[in-house]
This record gives C-alpha cells, sequence and structure tokens, in this order.
C-alpha cells in the first residue's frame, strides 16, 4: 500500500510538473504589447534621468525600471523621425525626406519629397495587426493629410489624431501658423474636441479608453504621441507658476548645472567642454543681450518660456504614469515594452520660421502680456539660448544635423529588459520596428504583409536591452535640408550648409568630441 501512494504520489508531481511547465512556456511564448510613447521637440537633458532638474518621477521610474540608450538618433526634425518609427525605413524612401510646406522647387512632386507617407511602406501598426495585435494611436500624426495616409487607413483599429504638426494645445484649436487649420480626427472622422480639452491630457484619456476597450489577452500596439513641449508652449492655469523663479539665473547657467548633474549620472565627462552659442551682434535684429545685462523685468520675461516648457514635460510624465498605472492595473505591465523617446531636439527657431507668419500678423495676433504666458491665445515659444540648454550638452537643436538636433533620449522597460543600465550603443529610430518584429515573431522578409514592400532596414535592440554590455557596429546616414551627417560607431561626418557650416565635410570622434 505505501508503494502505492508513493507511486499516485510521484504521478501527481510529474503531472504537476507538467501541467507547470505547460503555463510557463505559455505565458513566455504569448505575444508582448508596446506602448509607444513620442515627446514633442523635447530635449536630450531634460528628464531627470539625463540631468534635468524639471520633475519626471515616472520617467525616472522607467529609467530605473529598464534601459537607457544614451546614443539613440533620430531625425533633425517631426515627420522624418515619426516616418521612420513608423516604417523602419529611411524617411526618404518612405516619403518625408523634408516637411510638409517647405519642400525646394526642386522637391515637387518628387516621391522622396512629398511629406507624406506613401503605400510602398508597411507601417508598425499594419505588420502587428497581421499578428494578432490591437493597434491603437492617440496625439500627433504629421505623416500625411491625404485620406489614404489617415492612421485610420493605415493599420490602426483606433486612432485620434491631430494631422497637423501642431496647434494650441487648448480646444480653441487655434493652428500653428497661418494658412493651415488643426485637423483633429477619430478612426478617420472628423471629431469635436471635449469641453476643457488639453493636449496631453486629452491624448491620454483616449488611449486609456482605447486599451480598456481591448480584451486583456489580447497584444496591443498603443502609440501615444504627445505635442508637448512643442509650441506654442502653454499649459492649464493651475500649471502656470508650477517653475516660477527656478530659471532666474538664466540659460548659460541651466546648461553649466545639466551637464555638471549628467556628469555625476555618468551620461558626459566631467571635463568635457561645453558648446556654446554664437553671439549675434547688436546691430542685427536677432542679438540677445547677455542674461547679466537684463533688468529685473527682463530676466522674468526672458525666462518665462522656460518655466511654462519645464511644466509642460511634467504634465507629461504625469500623464505617463496614468498610462503605467492602467497596464498595471489591467494586468498587462509585466509583458509590455514601453518606449519612451523624444522626435528630436528643442525647438531654438522663432514661430517667423513657420510658412506665412509674418511679423505683424505675429505680434498682432497673440497675447504677449507676462502674466498671460502660457495660458490659451499666447503663442510662448523657447528660443534658441533655452533650446540650447535643453539640448545640454550637446551642439545646436532641433532642425540641425548636430547632437544637439538628433540624439535623443530612450528609455525602456519590458520582459526581457534589463533593469536599472545604459546602453552605450549606437542606434537609430529605424530599429525600433525591427525590435518590435522580432519580440512579435515577425519575418517581414517571409510575412505576406511585407510582398513587394520597402523592407525595414534597421536592426533589432532586443540582444541590448538583454546586455547592455553588449556594444556592435552600427552606421547610418541623415539628410534634412540640405543638411548631412553620417554616423558609424564614435565617428560622426557631418556636412552643413550656410550659415550653419561652410558647406564641407567635417570628420568629429564623438568619443572624445561629443558635443557636436
Amino acid at each position: 500500500m505505501g508503494q502505492l501512494r508513493i507511486r499516485i504520489y510521484t504521478v501527481f508531481q510529474l503531472l504537476l510538473s507538467l501541467l507547470l511547465f505547460s503555463s510557463n512556456v505559455y505565458a513566455s511564448s504569448a505575444a508582448p504589447s508596446f506602448l509607444v510613447i513620442v515627446a514633442d521637440d523635447m530635449g536630450w537633458s531634460d528628464i531627470g534621468a539625463f540631468g534635468s532638474e524639471i520633475r519626471t518621477p515616472a520617467l525616472d521610474a522607467l529609467a530605473t525600471g529598464g534601459v537607457t540608450m544614451t546614443n539613440f538618433y533620430v531625425a533633425p526634425t517631426c515627420s522624418p523621425t515619426r516616418a521612420m518609427l513608423m516604417t523602419g525605413v529611411d524617411s526618404h524612401l518612405a516619403g518625408l525626406g523634408t516637411m510638409d510646406g517647405v519642400q525646394a522647387p526642386n522637391q515637387l512632386g518628387s516621391r522622396n519629397y512629398d511629406a507624406q507617407l506613401h503605400h510602398d511602406v508597411v507601417t508598425i501598426a499594419e505588420g502587428l495587426k497581421t499578428a494578432g495585435y490591437a493597434t491603437l494611436m492617440s496625439g500627433k500624426w504629421h505623416l500625411g493629410i491625404d485620406e489614404s495616409q489617415y492612421p485610420s487607413n493605415r493599420g490602426f483599429d483606433r486612432s485620434f489624431a491631430l494631422l497637423e504638426g501642431g496647434a494650441s494645445h487648448f480646444g480653441d484649436a487655434d493652428p500653428l501658423y497661418r494658412g493651415i487649420e488643426a485637423t483633429y480626427l477619430e478612426d478617420g472622422l472628423r471629431a469635436p474636441l471635449p469641453e476643457g480639452f488639453y493636449s496631453s491630457i486629452g491624448y491620454t484619456n483616449k488611449m486609456l479608453d482605447y486599451i480598456r476597450a481591448v480584451d486583456e489577452d489580447k497584444p496591443i500596439l498603443a502609440y501615444v504621441a504627445y505635442t508637448a513641449p512643442h509650441d506654442p508652449l502653454q499649459v492649464p492655469d493651475d500649471w502656470l507658476d508650477k517653475y516660477k523663479g527656478v530659471y532666474a539665473e538664466g540659460p548659460a547657467v541651466l546648461r553649466a548645472q545639466r551637464a555638471k548633474q549628467l556628469s555625476v549620472l555618468g551620461l558626459v565627462d566631467s571635463e568635457l567642454d561645453l558648446w556654446t552659442s554664437p553671439q549675434i551682434p547688436s546691430f542685427l535684429p536677432a542679438h540677445i543681450k547677455p542674461w547679466p545685462e537684463l533688468s529685473s523685468e527682463e530676466q522674468a520675461q526672458a525666462s518665462r518660456p522656460m518655466e511654462i516648457y519645464a511644466a509642460m514635460i511634467e504634465l507629461m510624465d504625469q500623464q505617463i504614469q496614468r498610462l503605467i498605472d492602467e497596464l498595471e492595473r489591467s494586468g498587462r505591465l509585466d509583458n509590455t515594452y514601453v518606449i519612451f523617446l523624444s522626435d528630436n531636439g528643442p525647438n531654438g527657431a522663432t514661430p517667423l520660421s513657420y510658412p506665412n507668419n509674418t511679423r505683424e500678423w505675429f505680434l498682432n495676433n497673440y497675447n504677449h502680456e507676462l502674466d498671460q504666458q502660457g495660458k490659451q491665445d499666447t503663442h510662448t515659444y523657447l528660443g534658441r539660448e533655452w533650446a540650447s540648454a535643453a539640448a545640454a550638452p550637446f551642439k545646436l537643436y532641433k532642425g540641425a544635423v548636430a547632437e544637439g538636433g538628433i540624439r535623443a533620449p530612450l528609455i525602456v522597460i519590458g520582459p526581457s529588459v534589463v533593469a536599472n543600465s545604459k546602453s552605450s550603443q549606437v542606434a537609430q529610430v529605424t530599429d525600433l520596428p525591427a525590435t518590435f518584429y522580432e519580440l512579435a515573431s515577425i519575418n517581414p522578409e517571409t510575412a505576406p504583409a511585407f510582398e513587394g514592400k520597402i523592407l525595414p532596414e534597421g536592426r533589432s535592440l532586443v540582444r541590448n536591452w538583454q546586455d547592455t554590455d553588449l556594444v556592435e557596429s552600427r552606421s547610418f546616414a541623415t539628410e534634412l535640408f540640405g543638411q548631412r551627417a553620417v554616423v558609424f560607431d564614435n565617428w560622426k561626418a557631418t556636412n552643413f550648409q550656410p550659415p550653419l557650416g561652410r558647406g564641407k565635410w567635417e570628420l568629429y570622434d564623438l568619443s572624445k568630441d561629443p558635443v557636436k
């Protein structure tokens, strides 16, 4: 009888082990979900994990729980980066070799410079949908205004999208510049903005609604494209003074403070020579008086944009936490890769750089009083001095192929991602679709959805997220507005056209001179 009991017990143990093994295999083989979060015009050092004084607890927690990539590259401006993120294909091949409305005469009619996607590329929404994913999008699209290129026609099951590159962050939907409108669509149809709308909160609310409507055992691609902190710099009234007085010492001091904190974090060398913006002579309109020469009133006026900008980033961070909380509540978080990045560097240009804007129109169309800045009906902008600080320690900012324009923060957590680690692997935004496809067990070379299409050209980052000591050789090139750059591991060659450069190639060793 004792031997029989032992045999029964042994068989029971065996069956239990097999059951648990089968369960574990199922759990580990379940397709992961993806939450992809993109900030708009945010600098490399604008979050706490990258040396900032701005309060970003949600993003800092992601950095602690996962991998921060310190040599991650994007395009110099919004649309080209988003094209590469969506397709894994160079922005020119995807149709966005430039931005809508600024094509040169010889680019008009060109498939590569049409400034919107075309159907020779496959979006990650289209690719992942073939593997059973629910595909959700909320926020800025900026990849085409033709109906055939709406998010709803490029693979997204649910979408709430601003088609254009920007607008008022409030419900008035004031366009970014003259001659366009702010077009909001939900699932391809015009959508009125709800009362009390503010962009970061409204985009998050929509995505939360979409996620909650999906069966919890179905994998999701959730793409949240915030318009913060893109100009116009605006926040709800109770956020206006969150950073009042923080930037009273001026942009040069802030840049130095961030560089010091970056060295403490081990992200830059403590002996690094900071790039300084060339001073424009006082007889030119673009001249900016040195900070010590400004009166206290002028300093208050000049520091206000940075105060609003910082508040926008903290508010966005708060909304990111809401997304994380929902994934955790629903039990999805453990099998979700959360990826955060910025689409390019901070914006140092003025609104006069936008098509059709004139100084007279800008001055007459908005309220410019100090106590009104950051509110609806204003168009506060960062300016090149604060943008230089936000891009610390790098050279230049949005629109340039310098590091300040194309080096972006990237943070990721996920099932196979090591915690609290930094990766120095050189990577580009085209690598993300390749990574998603590997994790979702999709091979673009054989999958029917990619037949006859331009295949993704990036390289999967899965191994780099699992082993941050792994550094593989990587090269890529980028071009925009005639500016060109080639990155090969630690080497970078740049060709800046006047007035930013001499139109000649220059070669830098980024391991010794990383600011270029």
